[in-house]
């Protein structure tokens, strides 16, 4: 190498081990109750789209997507979130999202999804909508 030539840059190391999705399932009557916790990005949005997709299928009633633990929400989450909307509309396992913390909130409110998915303050008044 002439001393002209710019060094070669460091070989780009990527993770083997991803983050994984923070999630816990409950039952409540016909409800499903989905709390996430952490971050919902795009290393864990995949983990989390298989994972709603497969519990709005098998629910007999609404699903409750429970983000008041997130403490990350980007767009891709955001996309990830409304696309689980849409499908719901074509069933009767309505998807209710409850979001309280001022990140995650103004996060989807910034992105005008609040306008395309149902929001609730809390579990109970996500679980008391029609």
């Amino acid at each position: 190498m002439s001393s002209n030539e710019p060094p070669e840059p460091p070989p780009l190391v990527i993770p083997d081990e991803q983050p994984a999705l923070q999630c816990s399932v409950s039952r409540r009557g016909s409800a499903v109750v989905v709390a996430v916790a952490d971050e919902l990005d795009l290393l864990t949005v995949p983990e989390f789209s298989r994972t709603l997709t497969a519990l709005q299928a098998a629910a007999a009633g609404p699903v409750v997507l429970d983000l008041t633990a997130v403490t990350f929400l980007d767009s891709s989450g955001i996309n990830a979130i409304v696309r689980a909307s849409r499908d719901a509309d074509d069933n009767p396992t309505r998807l209710r999202v409850v979001a309280t913390g001022p990140t995650v909130l103004k996060t989807i409110q910034l992105a005008g999804a609040h306008e395309l998915i149902t929001l609730a303050p809390t579990v109970d008044d996500a679980l008391a909508l029609p």
